[in-house]
């Protein structure tokens, strides 16, 4: 008893030095919440400072290894406050130029060893023996990167088909863009006279969405707002899209900047891309449209011959998928090989394999996840196989579709 009144005693004096004797407001504006609990309501007061308090954890052993690994290398950066790689939110462009030289390549996708003649490096390219020495991949010289996303704005389209990509800010378009036409994505008969063409593609290490709107409407059309569907590829506007008003009987064209790793699916991987497209005069409008694995190759995805080799091998058997491509000819050594640098497929090597070439590419997605590729053909002969070794090859399906497209150009 004359413990808890001494405790009495001691309160109110304790809580006046806090309030009167001190110069600290953060101390003084403490003490007058307690005062004021204990003159309303000691009961309530006994239940805020004695309530159970929250354990407090360390959440940084939760992290993948390999993502702690690459914060930690960039621990004075934005990096480790985002606790996200650069490549999430920022472009990186890196050219490189290797040498490849060396022997023993895998043999028909398998592990066994055999001798195989030397490739040239030239212009930043490789050229196979046996054929002449124009480069296969020109050295692309590096631009700006655009950027930092600013703070997010609010979401003008609101949830739409379970969408969740709320990370919308300014970013710098580049100049309007031109070139071929665009697969159709939305017919005019279908988007009341709007018809949309779109395509996935790359330039200078940045991921694009490259729109057209073509007005076949009465109506002068503007307000344009786009969202994407979550998905493998995490993809994301990285910005609002930039389009004027497109007047009947117009059309308008641009690229919009893309991030990945923002709008994660679950589930098996999948090219499909879910897109809603707005304007301030018509409805929402939905369309599919596909995202091509090669889209996500990185420009730093060739290997040496040593490393394609130590890799191939370290890499299990299970590790391996093929497919055939019975419908598929190469008529251009040098054409598809063009073609395929162009997608960041980097050539290694090549060797004769009975009547057959056998070719060696590499490639490699963003976090580094790396793809070793075989193809098999006889020139000028319908017929391609394809073997390929990658720590990922649940990708392996999305792999060979795009694989299929880029042959077939």
């Amino acid at each position: 008893m004359r413990y808890e009144f001494e405790k009495l005693q001691v309160t109110p004096v304790v809580l006046n030095n806090a309030t009167v004797e001190t110069d600290n407001p953060d101390l003084q504006d403490r003490a007058y919440i307690y005062w004021r609990l204990l003159s309303t309501d000691p009961e309530a007061a006994k239940d805020v400072v004695l309530a159970e308090k929250l354990v407090i954890t360390d959440d940084s052993n939760q992290l993948d290894p390999s993502l702690l690994d690459e914060l930690l290398a960039n621990i004075a950066t934005l990096s480790s406050v985002y606790h996200k790689p650069p490549e999430a939110f920022v472009t990186r462009v890196k050219t490189t130029a290797q040498k490849t030289e060396g022997n023993d390549y895998p043999e028909g996708g398998s592990g066994t060893r055999y001798s195989e003649s030397s490739a040239h490096a030239a212009d930043g390219g490789v050229s196979p023996t046996g054929s002449s020495n124009v480069p296969y991949s020109a050295a692309r010289q590096p631009a700006p990167a655009p950027p930092s996303p600013a703070a997010p704005v609010p979401d003008l389209l609101g949830d739409l088909i379970g969408l969740d990509n709320n990370a919308i800010g300014p970013v710098d378009q580049p100049a309007t863009p031109s070139g071929p036409p665009l697969p159709v994505v939305l017919p005019a008969s279908t988007g009341q006279g709007l018809q949309i063409s779109a395509q996935l593609t790359q330039q200078d290490g940045q991921i694009y969405y490259s729109l057209s709107f073509e007005n076949n409407s009465q109506i002068p059309l503007d307000g344009f707002m786009i969202q994407f569907n979550k998905n493998t590829f995490g993809l994301a506007a990285a910005g609002p899209l930039q389009v004027p008003q497109v007047q009947p009987g117009t059309s308008s064209r641009t690229l919009l900047p893309m991030v990945m790793f923002q709008n994660l699916s679950q589930g098996p991987p999948s090219s499909l891309l879910q897109v809603a497209v707005k304007n301030s005069q018509q409805p929402v409008w939905y369309f599919n449209d596909k995202a091509p694995l090669h889209v996500f190759f990185t420009e730093d995805g060739r290997m040496e011959r040593g490393n394609f080799l130590e890799t191939w091998r370290s890499l299990p058997d299970s590790n391996e998928v093929s497919k055939d491509f019975p419908d598929i000819v190469v008529n251009s050594v040098e054409a598809t090989l063009d073609r395929l640098a162009a997608s960041n497929m980097f050539f290694i090597a090549k060797r004769k394999h009975a009547n057959q070439d056998v070719f060696y590419f590499s490639a490699k997605l963003p976090r580094g996840i790396p793809f070793l590729i075989e193809l098999t053909t006889v020139i000028g002969t319908l017929g391609v196989k394809c073997a390929i070794k990658t720590p990922s090859p649940e990708l392996a399906p999305l792999f060979f579709e795009s694989l299929e497209t880029l042959l077939k150009v």
